[in-house]
């Protein structure tokens, strides 16, 4: 399960089963959209009944079944619908300009497309994107998630 949620409402959650991909979200200028749930196909019927996904507020939904080479979604909306989940596909040029912008820092942009190409995160990468953090203030995400590490102890 992936989410984001924006602070003034805005959010998505995104849903990673065997059988396929199904994401939802809600952004607040769209919220007259209706019917955005309708037509999801019945092995994502888990994901629909889950409260924590805030189902009663959602103006865009995709999902993807690992049948299909397609995208699906009940309700077209206007691509900009989708603005929410450009942070996931604009890649590090994009994640970079976003996160500058909204912590109001600077990165190194090299870093930035070193934790997108999967390098493993090492002390260099740690310290040059937050100087105030450890690997221990980070353990039970890089646990959870999975990422790659390379301690240098």
């Amino acid at each position: 399960m992936a989410s984001m949620r924006g602070g003034q409402g805005d959010h998505y959650f995104a849903l990673f089963q065997p059988n396929g991909l199904i994401i939802k979200g809600f952004d607040r200028r769209f919220s007259g959209v209706h019917d955005v749930l309708q037509g999801v196909p019945n092995e994502f019927e888990g994901f629909l009944k889950e409260p924590a996904f805030i189902m009663d507020m959602t103006t865009f939904c995709t999902w993807k079944l690992q049948s299909s080479q397609e995208w699906s979604a009940s309700k077209e909306p206007a691509v900009e619908a989708y603005e929410l989940l450009h942070i996931l596909t604009g890649k590090a040029d994009y994640y970079y300009a976003w996160a500058t912008e909204y912590y109001e820092m600077s990165l190194d942009r090299s870093l930035v497309q070193r934790i997108f190409d999967m390098e493993s995160l090492d002390g260099e990468i740690l310290e040059g994107l937050n100087e105030d953090l450890e690997f221990a203030d980070l353990e039970e995400d890089i646990q959870e998630i999975g990422f790659p590490v390379k301690r240098n102890d």
